[in-house]
């Protein structure tokens, strides 16, 4: 009951809106579809009754002005203007295509698998890439959807002019990005993010033991801890690298914090009158990280203070010792780096222009061996389409497109079959969802036009608003939003949704059929290649920060060197999506490489940037070097060989140190902290420990693990 209470406070649940939508990215999508369709809609209406036009013209509009406010992801705004501006080119061509060959079957399904092709295999030149054959897509699909006829042409071409025109104003002056606000909400949001942290951790102390579902857990607070400090590099790359290592040191002391909570539980030499201090002691590191309460820093070191009062009466008092000193440390550092945030943060400097990389870029499939990604997934969408075009059709003469959009949407921002079936699944789940709730929303809202009117644009806004959060989410609301639009046509019946799930699960299914046979990309080769970019960060770090670490070393390199950790860490964890929950049982080796990489990168981090290599005499520091270098060593060999057919050998970095630890003198001893030479040397043999380990359960790739995934 206290753990329900806990989770539904409203604090916590306001945090959790907060940090959901930090640079409110997500509300301006929303925001975008709902005033792009809604004043293309309003202005192209108003236009075509002065020509005499039908509603289709209108409806074409109101499609491209949704669309067009939201393609185009290059990675500045200038980038995003051209890109928008150039969509009316793609747009008109498809929407002209597709109104000449709809009325001739054969001509018009081979018009209809070009067009899918070229949409998918452009999207090679990166996110303009993407974006414009996205809109030529939905320009053809618009034409088969809205019956469009000969005669309308010259209007559709103009309300496809007309609706990129609103769109543009729409993007990039009612709801424009503003990168002077991000910053500040970012710093305010990451703050939060360790709040949910802290708030998270309250009930942890008193369980009984370790886990498995509690090791997950762990793991997911640091993760979420790692993706919102990530969003907030993503603009301090253009500030002062003061506020980056500050961020980074908050960061890392909440590692260290959930770190000694784990210990805790699992050594389990504290007593239950002990664990509850411990319990509010992260209660009020809560107050204070929140709201920067001088108070609660207080209160947290009295906590403590009663904490280690609770030692001498327990039953292993070492031990109890060393879990209270590593909590005592762990937290005092995170309120202390806490309360050094500056209230007044910099301005960002105006995002420069660069050239887009069609590999680097969002939106971009990097090449692999063989066929390029993007020509691998053209075949695939468009053999999965022509089948959807031919099974659809079989089912339904009118409505056969419904099979061809899945088809074609489930390869969308994917690259691995694992990656596809999850969005085809997502797809499928969303439809029969929305289906019912469209059937209830059609019902109540029958008959009154202005509420239909609004509850079409409703559900646009929360469409994209949710979408970042789950594909099933947008077509969830889409699905609602068709039944009321055919509702206003005139032309609603359960019978018309039902064929929807119908043609959905056609497209879905004959989508994973390519997919998996054709050209297939198996999930656990791009988690193991993905795998083996985290182990060169690994190797580029170590050198950074313990072999060439000096006086002289540039904190704005080391950062760098850091967060290309960080990132390559994410793109692992997002290769991995797809083997989590249920799937696991069909990876269980792969999984284990994912867990032992992700546990590597803690470790690494944890070594605060090599600044305890400055505080040793020159004896220990060449050792620290040397270790260091054998470490990079092993982790080059191991991202050479991780799926190969001999385990590589590695040297072991041990010895030297415990030759290091064993030359310590004076107060390199007896220093405390997260630089201090006694930690570095515990995290540089945890990371070789797990090195090891990585050698030991990586090696050639199962292929009994899900296969073709």
């Amino acid at each position: 009951m206290r753990d329900l209470r806990r989770l539904l406070h409203p604090t916590h649940l306001w945090d959790l809106f907060v940090t959901s939508d930090p640079d409110l990215a997500r509300l301006r999508m929303g925001l975008r579809s709902m005033l792009g369709a809604g004043l293309s809609a309003l202005v192209i209406s108003q236009l075509a009754r002065l020509l005499g036009q039908p509603p289709t013209v209108t409806l074409v509009g109101t499609m491209m002005g949704m669309m067009g406010s939201q393609l185009a992801s290059d990675s500045n705004p200038r980038d995003q203007r051209i890109t928008t501006l150039l969509m009316v080119f793609p747009a008109s061509a498809a929407i002209v295509i597709g109104t000449l060959t709809s009325h001739l079957s054969l001509l018009g399904a081979a018009a209809f698998a070009v067009t899918i092709f070229i949409a998918t295999y452009v999207r090679r030149f990166g996110p303009r890439g993407l974006a414009l054959g996205m809109i030529g897509f939905f320009a053809f699909f618009n034409a088969l959807f809205f019956h469009a006829q000969l005669a309308q042409l010259p209007a559709l071409v103009g309300a496809i002019v007309v609706a990129i025109g609103i769109a543009y104003c729409v993007r990039f002056m009612l709801t424009r990005d503003r990168p002077g606000l991000d910053l500040q909400r970012f710093v305010r949001s990451f703050r939060k993010t360790i709040a949910i942290v802290l708030w998270n951790l309250t009930d942890i102390p008193e369980r009984p033991r370790v886990t498995r579902s509690l090791q997950r857990r762990l793991r997911r607070e640091a993760a979420r801890l790692n993706d919102a400090a990530l969003a907030v590099e993503d603009l301090l790359t253009r500030c002062q690298p003061t506020l980056r290592l500050r961020i980074f040191d908050l960061e890392l002391a909440t590692d260290r914090v959930i770190a000694a909570i784990r210990q805790v539980v699992d050594s389990g030499a504290l007593e239950p009158h002990a664990r509850k201090e411990v319990r509010a002691a992260l209660i009020a590191a809560y107050t204070a990280v929140r709201n920067g309460d001088p108070t609660a820093r207080r209160m947290v070191q009295e906590h403590l203070e009663h904490l280690r009062e609770f030692v001498p009466g327990s039953p292993e008092p070492e031990r109890a010792l060393a879990d209270v000193r590593r909590f005592s440390t762990a937290i005092t550092d995170l309120v202390e780096a806490a309360a050094s945030l500056p209230e007044e943060l910099p301005r960002l400097a105006p995002a420069r222009a660069t050239t887009p990389n069609a590999a680097t870029s969002p939106g971009a499939i990097p090449p692999g061996d063989g066929l390029h990604p993007s020509t691998r997934q053209a075949l695939q969408a468009t053999v999965a389409s022509v089948l959807a075009m031919v099974v659809g059709h079989a089912v339904s003469s009118e409505r056969w497109y419904w099979a061809v959009i899945t088809a074609f949407v489930i390869f969308t921002r994917t690259r691995t079959l694992g990656e596809t079936l999850l969005r085809g699944w997502y797809r499928v789940l969303g439809t029969l969802l929305g289906v019912i709730a469209g059937l209830l929303l059609a019902g109540l809202v029958a008959g009154h036009r202005s509420v239909e009117l609004v509850s079409v644009f409703v559900c646009i806004f929360f469409g994209f608003y949710l979408i970042r959060i789950s594909y099933a989410w947008m077509v969830f609301w889409f699905t609602a939003m068709l039944s009321v639009l055919y509702s206003l046509l005139g032309r609603f019946s359960p019978g018309l949704l039902y064929l929807r799930i119908e043609e959905t699960m056609i497209g879905a299914s004959l989508g994973m059929l390519c997919a998996a046979f054709l050209f297939p990309e198996r999930t656990t080769e791009h988690i193991h290649a993905t795998a083996k970019q985290v182990l060169s960060a690994v190797c580029d770090y170590l050198e950074e920060a313990v072999v060439k670490r000096s006086e002289e070393s540039d904190p704005a390199r080391l950062m760098d060197s850091a967060r290309a950790l960080d990132a390559r860490l994410r793109e692992l964890r997002t290769a991995a999506r797809p083997l989590t929950g249920p799937m696991v049982r069909f990876a269980p080796r792969t999984e284990r490489t994912v867990h032992t990489v992700s546990e590597l990168v803690v470790f690494v981090r944890h070594l605060a940037l090599g600044k305890a290599v400055l505080h040793v005499h020159e004896a220990v520091r060449e050792m620290l070097r040397e270790a260091g270098t054998r470490l990079a060593n092993n982790a080059r060999a191991l991202a050479q060989t991780l799926d190969a057919e001999e385990f590589p050998t590695l040297e072991s970095a041990s010895p030297l140190l415990e030759r290091a630890r064993n030359s310590l003198v004076g107060e390199e001893t007896l220093r405390r902290g997260p630089a201090s030479p006694p930690i570095l040397l515990h995290w540089l043999a945890r990371v070789d420990d797990t090195l090891h380990v990585l050698a030991r359960t990586a090696g050639p790739l199962p292929r009994s693990e899900l296969p073709g995934t």
